[in-house]
């Protein structure tokens, strides 16, 4: 009795492994369509739903649709809530948005699409096995190990693809052993035969990293930060919501726009691959501002090692107008993706335009650094302080007041808004960049906080290279472009250098119209006119 037993669970658990590797298999493409057939009869809703996930993630996606009917209303059916599952990068990608719903049914969405990705990540897209060590927040899906050398999703593909690498000799194919009746191989030594001939293969000696590649860790995920307390507002909310109209609608449309950009969560923008051949590019485009390339070098090598964030300490440059400063800042912004603001400190009146006015106000409004963080997924833009040393200090409200706070990293952990006293955001992930033509004028305390550089007027030299460099930017970026010549002749070259980099934008577009207007393909130095306004100055631009 013992032994006939042993033999039935003995043969169980070879039926139940047969099952497993017969259930995780890869699907056709009709055997796909009538699965997604069945999910959407089973839950009628998503008839007129985005539903497009990997085979392997089906199984995820229906326990994930389950959970979310727990959360929705009759009401929700009826207005049919925005749902969107797809694949990027054999990765699960989730977007569910219920209308009207309340901030506790949101966070609870979040929560629950955040454990479906990760629960994604642990099952191969294409056959659904089960995989060890996937991370929702990392760029690439991870498949388990009989197809993570595959390329496709269903069996077509899967046996389109390996045949095409073998014809291109890609991939070897990989001949199965003759086998007896008894299912064994015919002779033992074909392994040791096979194992010769690949010693015998030569090596491949693999592409050599560059620091930058060896310093970035392959699967690190996108830094985020904790933006906010989601109690704090939805205490705001709550607490405006037996106020008068205008207020509570106000507290609602704050709280969605955070919603929609993440709500208690930000990510930081992070430096490109090639970060360093950007340090390069910046220092041809910009070469008067050879010391600010040098900080941003030392700042990105540094974070380069850590999560790769792009964050820099706030910086005051000062040097004479028009030479470029608020234009490097831009130029930055817009090569690192990250959102960009100019703040002309000249014509402000007090701290509002930073910090927000005072909530007691009938028109109080919140400030641009709060608009930034909380209206924007990414918690790290590009804020340059234009004309700082302009700045009337002797008026009843300084407008210097909200940098003393936003300008100190663990005071602007927890910034608090003049219009919005609620919570507190934070906004110590700023990239900082102040303009000035001096220091005098600028309070010492505000100077201790940032690294001020000193920007000289760019040589005759430079401005030419700026010259043709802006002429460049300007035949790409625009649908003309290509109907001139890739550069600019010198004589056109020796009469830009005479002007201030501020203009040299201005003179070429109308140059390049005197060209357009003789249907003429290159530029003439007659074509460059010189007003009064941009003749250059002497040195400090001061007459």
């Amino acid at each position: 009795m013992n032994a006939f037993f042993i033999v039935i669970v003995n043969y169980s658990k070879k039926e139940n492994a047969m099952t497993r590797t017969a259930r995780h298999r890869p699907q056709s493409r009709a055997a796909y369509q009538e699965a997604l057939t069945n999910l959407k009869a089973r839950h009628p809703w998503l008839a007129r739903q985005v539903v497009e996930p990997a085979p392997g993630h089906l199984a995820v996606l229906e326990h994930f649709v389950e959970q979310c009917e727990l959360l929705m209303k009759q009401a929700d059916y009826r207005h049919l809530p925005l749902f969107c599952a797809t694949t990027q990068r054999d990765k699960l990608s989730l977007r569910v948005e219920l209308v009207g719903a309340s901030i506790n049914r949101d966070r609870a969405l979040l929560d629950l699409i955040e454990v479906a990705r990760h629960a994604a990540q642990q099952h191969c897209p294409v056959c659904s096995a089960p995989v060890i060590g996937g991370d929702a927040n990392v760029s690439q899906g991870v498949r388990c190990k009989r197809h993570e050398a595959t390329i496709g999703l269903y069996t077509e593909d899967l046996k389109r693809n390996q045949k095409l690498a073998v014809a291109q000799d890609l991939l070897t194919p990989t001949a199965k052993p003759e086998k007896s009746i008894r299912d064994e191989p015919l002779d033992s030594s074909i392994n040791g035969a096979v194992h010769a001939l690949l010693q015998a293969l030569p090596d491949i000696t693999p592409p050599t990293s560059t620091p930058e590649q060896l310093s970035r860790p392959e699967s690190r995920a996108t830094p985020q930060i904790a933006f906010l307390e989601a109690a704090s507002l939805h205490s705001f909310v709550e607490r405006h919501r037996a106020k008068p109209g205008e207020k509570a609608k106000r507290a609602q449309y704050i709280a969605e726009r955070i919603r929609e950009a993440g709500h208690e969560h930000r990510r930081l923008g992070e430096l490109p691959d090639d970060w360093a051949k950007l340090i390069e590019d910046f220092q041809c485009d910009f070469p008067n501002f050879a010391e600010l390339a040098e900080v941003l070098h030392d700042h990105f090598a540094l974070h380069a090692m850590g999560d790769g964030r792009v964050a820099w300490s706030p910086i005051l440059l000062v040097g004479p107008a028009g030479i470029g400063k608020t234009e490097a800042a831009r130029w930055l912004a817009e090569r690192l993706s990250l959102p960009f603001r100019v703040i002309d400190m000249a014509s402000t009146q007090s701290s509002a335009p930073l910090a927000g006015s005072e909530s007691y106000w009938s028109n109080s409004e919140s400030g641009v650094v709060f608009e930034l963080l909380a209206y924007q997924p990414q918690a790290n833009p590009v804020v340059v302080l234009d004309e700082l040393d302009k700045t009337d200090q002797q008026r009843q409200y300084d407008p210097l007041a909200g940098l003393y706070t936003l300008l100190e990293p663990r005071c602007a952990r927890d910034f608090i808004d003049l219009s919005i006293r609620d919570f507190a955001i934070d906004a110590s992930h700023v990239n900082w960049i102040a303009t000035a033509n001096s220091t005098d004028g600028i309070p010492a305390p505000l100077l201790s906080r940032m690294t001020v550089l000193n920007v000289q007027a760019p040589t005759s030299e430079q401005v030419a290279y700026i010259a043709q460099s802006i002429y460049g930017r300007m035949r790409a970026e625009n649908s003309w472009g290509s109907a001139f010549a890739p550069k600019l002749e010198e004589e056109v070259v020796a009469k830009l250098r005479q002007l201030p980099p501020r203009s040299l934008g201005l003179v070429l577009r109308r140059a390049l119209g005197r060209a357009a207007r003789e249907q003429r393909d290159h530029v003439l130095a007659s074509d460059v006119t010189m007003t009064s306004n941009t003749a250059r100055r002497e040195i400090g631009f001061m007459s």
